[in-house]
């Protein structure tokens, strides 16, 4: 898989950020390293797995419809069928989702449910979930009124995995308005974190942003 992507996704000056090296397969490995003997025992489960992490760290970082298709429709897929084909029905179901989230609530202290990853379900046992965080969440901090459509959640998924990974960055790009921060609220809710913003306002400058870096460490200090 690593060979095909490199070989037919160039780096161009549109597409600059197509670099693909080690580094990724490393984060493959990070993501199936999460499976647990608890959630993955069967090997359709392993391998629906791994289509997930590849899937994430490639085709997340990927700028157009025909180039995620290239990599989810026709590598991935191809590969499957090549290597598994006695579970590749089950293997490509969509949707493909995975989180660490199904057991969990944060607005409870005493709860002491495992953090397991595992692949979360269809899109209705996901929204409910998300619509039982988005209601507890609005008991802590200022509601928000979010209607989580399928995109909404399948991007608040990822936003939480990337944060809830050791190390996890991640660039959200889209239009103004179109929820990239009410998303991130909700996903940083749902791993159980703090947010930190900064509050941009008219002359902020560089001694600004660097005050709110000594802030921002300052609250860092006192965590695991």
């Amino acid at each position: 898989m690593y060979l095909l992507i490199i070989e037919k996704l160039p780096r161009t000056p549109m597409k600059f950020h197509y670099i693909f090296n080690l580094r990724d397969l490393s984060k493959i490995y990070e993501g199936v390293m999460q499976s647990t003997v608890d959630k993955f025992q069967t090997k359709e489960k392993f391998v629906r797995l791994w289509r997930n992490e590849s899937n994430r760290v490639y085709a997340d970082r990927l700028i157009n419809d025909t180039d995620k298709q290239l990599v989810e429709g026709s590598i991935i897929a191809d590969l499957v069928k090549e290597h598994f084909k006695d579970v590749e029905e089950t293997v490509m179901v969509n949707p493909c989702i995975y989180g660490d989230f199904a057991m969990s609530n944060p607005v409870d202290e005493e709860n002491e449910d495992p953090r397991l990853y595992e692949d979360i379900g269809d899109f209705i046992t996901i929204k409910e979930k998300l619509d039982k965080m988005l209601e507890d969440y609005g008991f802590d901090h200022k509601p928000m009124s979010l209607v989580l459509f399928n995109d909404a959640i399948e991007h608040v998924t990822k936003i939480h995995r990337i944060i809830r990974f050791q190390k996890g960055c991640g660039l959200l790009v889209g239009f103004g308005g179109s929820g990239k921060q009410s998303l991130t609220k909700l996903a940083t809710f749902t791993a159980c974190y703090e947010l930190f913003t900064i509050s941009l306002t008219r002359g902020y400058k560089e001694p600004d942003f660097k005050e709110d870096l000594r802030n921002l460490y300052k609250l860092v200090l006192n965590k695991p």
